[in-house]
């Protein structure tokens, strides 16, 4: 006995895509014959004839596909199957025990994949330490000589240009008179520069993903005057430039991920470097990795990370003079550079494998938020994002 049956998966084209081609729109083979009495029944190889027709602007009109013989020696019997584009169902015909075997495959591949929330977070911190003290004198005078010439002696060491230089900063002192003209300078710098940042991205597994925050910034990488105009022309190119983060998960028969993640904070530095003899481009400090790792979900670790120390200890100053005790400083100038950096880049994978835990993850993210809840009224939110 025959029986006809609809199933709707939610993603049938998945399990579809199993039980026949991916282009097939009608199969149809007849259904198995009734047992004759005292004989026993034999189920034949399956033949199963495609039917194809273009889909979804590959082409128009139909064809005729060959036939596929198919072994017997798994299938309980024949099932003749067709598909409905329109209401996205499956169709077949058969009896009911390959029915049942039918919809026990169908009910296994139409899951929801898992999906995978990573979050990554930049530590850094940056110290630095400096002193600069010197001082540089230019005497324009007579010399206590025969006919008294004059003369010029000066020590140059920088100073003079920093005090005309508005970006640089300390204490001056400026003598003046007519012969004598002498700047003094003292600068002791404390800074630290803290750095967190923390991109989140939700990918289906086996699927990449690229989360992007920061800016495209115009940077010129050549640069040629026009022999007809005489002009500059120069050649720019765009470049991302911010917190950006590609990965792409892969969960394991264990239960673990595996993923392929480069994460990369970057931005634009005072440091510029000539193009030609107009054009300047500016330096790109990057914070970045490029690995693979496996870890359990819900697990921090560690994919990266940089401490380093940089010490600059320089002396200018005028020979033999300059060494002199405490007299010495009125010809040499001293600076002195400490600068301490560590970097940590952390990747916390979480596995999200129902509705249930995806609602979860969602209160715990939003959770997360500081500034949001100071700068919004609760039913902003609410209206925006929905309720936790």
């Amino acid at each position: 006995m025959s029986r006809l049956q609809s199933f709707r998966p939610a993603r049938w084209a998945l399990a579809f895509s199993v039980l026949l081609p991916a282009a097939v729109h009608a199969a149809s083979t007849p259904a198995t014959g009734a047992q004759r009495p005292g004989t026993t029944m034999q189920r034949p190889s399956t033949t199963i004839s495609n039917a194809t027709r273009s889909a979804g602007g590959g082409g128009s009109g139909s064809g005729q596909g060959g036939n596929r013989q198919y072994t017997n020696s798994t299938m309980v019997g024949e099932a003749i199957i067709t598909s409905d584009l329109q209401t996205r169902r499956l169709i077949v015909v058969t009896d009911d025990e390959t029915n049942e075997n039918i919809r026990n495959i169908i009910q296994t591949l139409d899951k929801p994949k898992p999906q995978v929330l990573i979050n990554v977070v930049f530590v850094q911190v940056t110290h630095d330490k400096g002193v600069d003290l010197g001082s540089e004198a230019i005497f324009n005078g007579t010399i206590a000589i025969k006919n008294e010439p004059r003369g010029l002696a000066t020590t140059k060491f920088g100073l003079a240009d920093a005090l005309n230089d508005p970006t640089q900063f300390g204490a001056f002192y400026r003598i003046l008179s007519q012969d004598v003209n002498a700047t003094l300078r003292a600068l002791a710098s404390v800074s630290k520069t803290e750095i967190l940042s923390r991109p989140s991205v939700l990918t289906r597994n086996n699927q990449q993903a690229t989360i992007m925050v920061g800016q495209s910034v115009p940077i010129i990488t050549n640069s040629r005057v026009s022999d007809q105009t005489n002009t500059t022309i120069n050649t720019v190119q765009y470049q991302d430039i911010g917190i950006i983060l590609r990965v792409t998960p892969f969960i394991t028969q264990e239960g673990l991920v595996e993923m392929i993640v480069s994460p990369e904070i970057s931005s634009l530095s005072a440091t510029t470097v000539p193009i030609s003899n107009t054009v300047s481009s500016p330096v790109i400090d990057k914070r970045s990795a490029d690995t693979v790792v496996v870890t359990p979900s819900d697990k921090t670790i560690v994919i990266g990370g940089l401490i380093s120390t940089q010490t600059t200890d320089r002396d200018s100053k005028v020979p033999l003079l300059g060494d002199i005790p405490i007299l010495g400083y009125a010809f040499k100038r001293k600076q002195k550079a400490d600068v301490k950096t560590e970097l940590l880049i952390f990747l916390t994978p979480h596995v999200i494998r129902s509705p249930d835990e995806m609602n979860a993850v969602t209160v715990q993210e939003r959770g997360k938020l500081d500034l949001s809840p100071k700068a919004f009224e609760q039913h902003e939110l609410e209206r925006m994002i929905g309720k936790p």
